[in-house]
């Protein structure tokens, strides 16, 4: 069947067709439409004007380079070089700047928005990012409200992303559209991403597009890089906080022609201070030394060819465990204390090429690949652990505009996966090879009706997984949409990746049978309303997605507490996300965003429904951020509430080595001000201000070579207040 369907993707893709134009959306700094702009192709009659909604259609130039200059009597006109026809349509966001004399009339950009695809779609900007200190990937997300992160235990300092109340196993983590955040960096692949050489975070909730993989259950969260032709010539970032981490980004931008372009990126993460301010004899986070090194290329022709490359490496050293355990010195197999230790080394690329096709201004073929190296290994009390991994991804797409309405994507996807992870006595070996094909095809009419239909093949283990998805927006207005989509998901289990708490623990682990691939459906429906309040802009959004699985593989407690299982499950597990969101511009510069978030996940077997450990059934944001009107001073205010969270049973244990079976609900506040200067910026802050700490996310801390040691309750902040000043400085 897969070679039937390849057979006709080639024949499909030398079919011949004919282009019509690039369909631009012109918007303002705060992403309304611009009315009445004009478009032209710099020193041509070839033009056009915006309607009320923003968009134009103008016909492709003679030949490539090409300027196309976009003009506004109340914007600054805007000149954009296009070296091909790879898009189908283009997005520009003019900015509102008028100079009359000495004064300056300036509207501010948004932190975040969600784009006019019929996918909704959260972008992350940076103005966004740099209202906390966002060191890395995992720290980013402090003021979002769709995505949840949370600690895997109370020794290592793991992180995992959670979509709709979901284990971050069932959210796709790309970087510029690679996945190179999956198996064993699903681990702490977080902290390997700096927050400072972020340029935008995309968040997708639910399935997504097919064109990415099958692999997105929960959602997708796909990153992007800085731009070497779109970002500073040199940036230097320093951080230091009161527990003496530190932290150091120097970015250096260099533009070696008209059409190659490269920055280099450096991050340094050192942290070696002791800490256990919950006094259970274990340091709350681990010391940390970490260096990754990334190169990043862009490549643009005067013949249409456009060409992306990264390679980065990261070291990593992470030591936990008791406080006064000599780390590098004492050594693992002795019951001299209980210590832990995990070095990283990993190296990975990914790159795209694209251009339009010869003679076809609308067509056009791209490839994107990726390539991972990664080592780790250390140990955890007595038990060592070594894992290494060997993954690729090819993707190749073909785009064709074949009428006004309709855009079709198409081509073939191959990934090869070799992961080996070795714990004490346990090894798990995956290797997998997984060609696929999908075609996708975009019907927008008007900016008012939209689908995106998709659906891919890929076959895995001899069997061929179908995965549709589909996806609708509907405008009521220019300022009210309605977004619904339905899709199904499967990946394979990395149980060790996936579970790291349980290596903090002395349980052992019990696999029954070869597990099955999990699978899922997802449905969504999201309401977005933009309004005027009191004269002052505002967004409200309204989400409901439900996500049925078949197949979940849980860690199962339930026999013995000393033990986990993991087996196929033959019940029913569900997760019901509904999440309500208000922002408004109060006054002039000062804006509030509220957020709450109502969570059901749960399982159930032969009549007995049990709620999935450690998620909030109930979660509440409010945001305040203010900044002065000539720009050089802001400040953010963040509050976080979390509802209790269900705790797993420890009834059967011994009384010493019980836990309730909830959590407290607890308040979380974090704030930062930030003075700007022409290059120089200080930020100044603090997270966790009311200093809340979870007591007891450790069981069995006074023996830990016992077997009801388990580092896994962990759900609550185990660090207390942190204060931190930081500089950033660059020059254009």
């Amino acid at each position: 069947m897969l070679r039937i369907l390849l057979t006709g993707f080639a024949l499909f893709f030398v079919t011949e067709f004919f282009g019509q134009g690039l369909r631009v959306q012109v918007l303002g700094d705060s992403a309304q439409p611009v009315e009445f702009a004009g478009i032209a192709w710099l020193g041509t009659k070839n033009a056009a004007q915006t309607d009320e909604k923003g968009l134009a259609f103008i016909g492709w130039p003679d030949s490539f380079p090409a300027r196309l200059v976009v003009l506004h009597t109340e914007f600054v006109t805007d000149t954009i070089l296009l070296t091909d026809s790879l898009k189908k349509s283009l997005t520009v966001r003019m900015n509102n700047v008028k100079t009359l004399g000495q004064v300056n009339i300036t509207e501010k950009k948004d932190g975040n928005f969600i784009s006019y695809s019929p996918i909704k779609t959260e972008i992350i900007t940076p103005k966004e990012l740099t209202k906390m200190a966002c060191c890395n990937l995992g720290e980013s997300f402090e003021t979002n409200a769709s995505v949840d992160i949370t600690y895997k235990d109370a020794v290592t300092g793991s992180k995992e992303i959670q979509i709709l109340g979901l284990s971050g196993a069932y959210t796709l983590l790309l970087t510029e559209n690679a996945p190179l955040l999956s198996g064993l960096s699903q681990t702490y692949g977080l902290n390997s991403v700096p927050g400072n050489q972020i340029n935008a975070i995309h968040i997708v909730k639910g399935p997504g597009t097919v064109i990415f993989g099958h692999e997105a259950m929960a959602g997708m969260v796909n990153v992007d890089l800085k731009d070497p032709m779109n970002t500073k010539s040199l940036f230097v970032n320093a951080y230091l906080d009161d527990d003496l981490r530190k932290e150091l980004n120097i970015d250096k931008k260099w533009k070696l022609n008209d059409q190659l372009s490269t920055i280099f990126m450096i991050h340094a993460d050192h942290s070696d201070k002791e800490e256990d301010l919950n006094n259970d004899g274990f340091m709350d986070m681990p010391m940390l030394q970490s260096v990754s090194l990334a190169s990043k290329w862009k490549y643009l022709s005067k013949q249409g060819t456009i060409s992306q490359n990264t390679i980065r490496y990261l070291y990593e050293q992470r030591m936990g465990g008791q406080t006064g355990f000599e780390h590098g010195e004492h050594h693992h197999d002795t019951l001299g204390g209980w210590g832990q230790e995990l070095t990283t080394n990993k190296l990975d690329f990914n790159g795209r090429i694209g251009r339009a096709l010869k003679g076809k201004k609308e067509h056009s073929i791209g490839f994107q690949y990726s390539g991972v190296y990664h080592s780790q290994y250390g140990f955890y009390g007595l038990r060592q652990y070594e894992g290494k991994e060997v993954n690729g991804n090819l993707r190749m797409i073909y785009n064709r505009r074949w009428n006004e309405y309709n855009s079709l994507d198409a081509g073939f996807s191959y990934r090869y996966d070799d992961t080996q992870e070795t714990f004490d006595t346990l090894t798990i070996k995956r290797r997998e090879s997984v060609p696929g094909v999908f075609i996708e095809n975009t019907f927008n009419k008007n900016q008012i009706l939209a689908f995106i239909a998709g659906v891919r093949a890929d076959l895995s283990d001899g069997k061929v997984f179908l995965t549709p998805r589909l996806s609708m927006k509907y405008s009521f207005s220019e300022n009210f949409d309605l977004r619904a989509n339905i899709g199904t998901g499967w990946k394979h289990s990395y149980i060790l990746a996936e579970n790291p708490n349980i290596l903090a623990s002395s349980k052992v682990i019990l696999i029954h049978g070869d597990l099955r691939p999990q699978e899922s459906v997802n449905t969504g429906i999201s309401l977005v309303k933009k309004f005027k309040w009191l004269y002052r802009k505002g967004t409200f959004i309204l989400d409901a997605y439900h996500t049925r699985f078949r197949n979940m593989v849980i860690p199962d407690y339930s026999f013995d507490f000393t033990e986990v299982h993991f087996a196929n499950f033959n019940g029913k597990t569900w997760s019901t996300a509904i999440q309500a969101e208000f922002s408004w511009e109060v006054i002039k510069n000062l804006d509030i965003k509220l957020a709450w978030k109502f969570l059901d996940v749960q399982k159930e077997k032969d009549g007995n429904r049990e709620e999935l450990p450690f998620i909030a059934r109930h979660r509440v944001l409010a945001t305040l951020y203010y900044e002065t009107f000539n720009r050089k001073w802001n400040a953010s205010l963040t509050t976080q509430w979390f509802g209790k969270k269900r705790l797993p049973y420890t009834l059967f244990n011994p009384v010493p080595f019980r836990r309730p079976d909830y959590s407290d609900p607890y308040f979380k506040l974090n704030m930062q001000v930030n003075r700007i200067w022409k290059r120089h910026e200080l930020y100044l802050g603090s997270e966790n201000l009311l200093n809340f700490i979870q007591k007891d996310a450790i069981i069995s801390s006074a023996n830990p070579y016992g077997p009801y040691f388990d580092t896994s309750f962990i759900w609550g902040p185990t660090e207390g207040r942190k204060i931190y000043l930081g500089w950033r400085y660059h020059i254009d």
